[in-house]
C-alpha cells in the first residue's frame, strides 16, 4: 500500500462512482487475500443500508457470484462472506457499529467528512493485529454544519505534508 496508518483519504464530489470504486478495491481485496475482514461504516443507517444494497447487486455479478457463499440479512448483521473466509460487513457508526471487533484487516469510513475523533478511537484500534491494516477514508468536502474534525484534520496535515503515513 502507498500509505500506513494515516489510510487513504479521498475527498471527492458526489455521484462519481466512489463507492462502485471502492467496493470493487474491496471485492478485490478479499478475493486475494483469504480471511480478510471488512468493516465498511457509514454515519446514518440509510446509507449503510443503501451501500449494502450496492453490493449486494456487486456480488451477483457473474464473475463475482461464484466466490460468495451468502449474504446475511437483517438484524443488523449486513454482511457479504466469501467461500474463502472474507467477509465485508455494513453498518452505522451512529448506531456504534465497529466498537468491539478485532483483527479488522481493512476498514472503510464512508461519508468521512461527517467523522469524529471518538468514532475512530472506537475503531481504529481493531486494526492494531492485523498483519497489514488498510484504512479508507472516503467522503464529499464538508458543509460547514458537519463534525469534520478527522477529515478536514488530514487535509491540512496532507498539505502541510507534515502526515508522510497517508495518502490524500
Amino acid at each position: 500500500y502507498a500509505c500506513g496508518i494515516g489510510g487513504v483519504v479521498m475527498s471527492i464530489p458526489r455521484q462519481v462512482g466512489k463507492t462502485f470504486l471502492l467496493g470493487a478495491i474491496v471485492f478485490a481485496l478479499c478475493l486475494l487475500f483469504p480471511g480478510t475482514t471488512v468493516l465498511w461504516t457509514a454515519h446514518r443507517l440509510r446509507t449503510a443500508n443503501e451501500t449494502f444494497s450496492k453490493m449486494q447487486a456487486f456480488s451477483r455479478r457473474k464473475k463475482v457470484k461464484p466466490h460468495i457463499s451468502k449474504i446475511a440479512l437483517g438484524s443488523g448483521v449486513e454482511e457479504i462472506v466469501f467461500h474463502n473466509g472474507s467477509r465485508i460487513l455494513f453498518g452505522a457508526r451512529e448506531r456504534g457499529f465497529g466498537r468491539g471487533f478485532d483483527n479488522v484487516d481493512v476498514e472503510v469510513f464512508d461519508e468521512a467528512q461527517i467523522l469524529t475523533e471518538n468514532a475512530i478511537d472506537d475503531m481504529v484500534p481493531a486494526t492494531n493485529t492485523a498483519p497489514n491494516p488498510l484504512l479508507l477514508f472516503i467522503g464529499t468536502p464538508p458543509k460547514p454544519t458537519d463534525p469534520s474534525e478527522v477529515f478536514t484534520a488530514k487535509r491540512s496535515e496532507a498539505l502541510a505534508g507534515t502526515d508522510r503515513d497517508t495518502a490524500y
